[in-house]
């Protein structure tokens, strides 16, 4: 299949889903550029009946919507300068983990789950604007370098479960599945594909952020910096709530 069915899909998966707020435009948009920079085309495997996934085009999508900044990468840098690589390494599993859950279920469920995403998208996405503000505040009033070692980073449950109310995190499994979901149907191989292939792909990626967090650890200890950094973290956290929830309504009330 072509770049240009490829771009055919998107726009048939914009009709399916309504009108597109800002952020899901520009994703699927972004999409469309590097599937025709690429010019690649999705294999499929006659004797299984399902396509192979892990071509450039899955694997530059996938790659760019993890490693760019959102709530996941932004608590990820933060939990690394607060609690270290080894305590946040958890939640950076339980992110992987509940992502590509996430794909599993939009892959093997599509046609179910884009009949009831248009009235559930603005209360999850409200849901989860909530709850990024309070984890903004959270992390504005960390504690100091001495008193960090008390607190407790998101575990991996937590950091799982908090992909369900993850705007950033659905609209993500929600393209794959639209964009690399063979028309026929999903598969278990085509399925098992796509999950195997995000998880290897998103776990690298998100762990970059954790890492630099853990880098920038050592040179945090002193108060004001810390308090700095957790201050710019968590502003830029609200600021993305703010983003998503503001982009969220006025699409509403459009």
């Amino acid at each position: 299949m072509c770049w240009l069915r490829l771009i055919t899909r998107i726009i048939d998966s914009r009709q399916l889903i309504g009108t597109p707020s800002l952020a899901a435009f520009l994703q699927l948009e972004l999409f469309r550029i590097h599937a025709e920079s690429l010019g690649h085309t999705l294999l499929k495997n006659k004797k299984i009946g399902v396509y192979i996934m892990l071509d450039s085009a899955f694997i530059s999508y996938v790659t760019v919507m993890s490693i760019t900044p959102g709530p996941n990468n932004l608590l990820l840098a933060a939990s690394g300068v607060n609690f270290g690589l080894r305590r946040t390494f958890p939640m950076m599993l339980g992110i992987t983990f509940g992502c590509a859950l996430q794909c599993a279920l939009m892959t093997t469920l599509l046609a179910f789950i884009l009949s009831w995403v248009g009235v559930v998208r603005l209360p999850l996405v409200t849901l989860g604007g909530g709850y990024l503000l309070w984890l903004s505040w959270k992390i504005f009033n960390s504690g100091t370098p001495n008193a960090r070692d008390s607190e407790q980073p998101m575990g991996f449950i937590q950091g799982a479960l908090f992909q369900a109310i993850n705007p950033k995190a659905w609209l993500m499994a929600m393209n794959v599945a639209i964009l690399f979901t063979p028309r026929e149907g999903a598969t278990l191989s085509h399925t098992l594909l796509i999950v195997g292939g995000f998880a290897l792909l998103n776990l690298p990626c998100v762990a970059v952020w954790a890492v630099m967090g853990d880098q920038l650890r050592h040179a945090l200890r002193v108060n004001w910096k810390l308090r700095l950094f957790n201050g710019v973290m968590g502003g830029l956290m609200a600021i993305t709530a703010l983003w998503l929830l503001a982009d969220e309504w006025l699409t509403a009330l459009a």
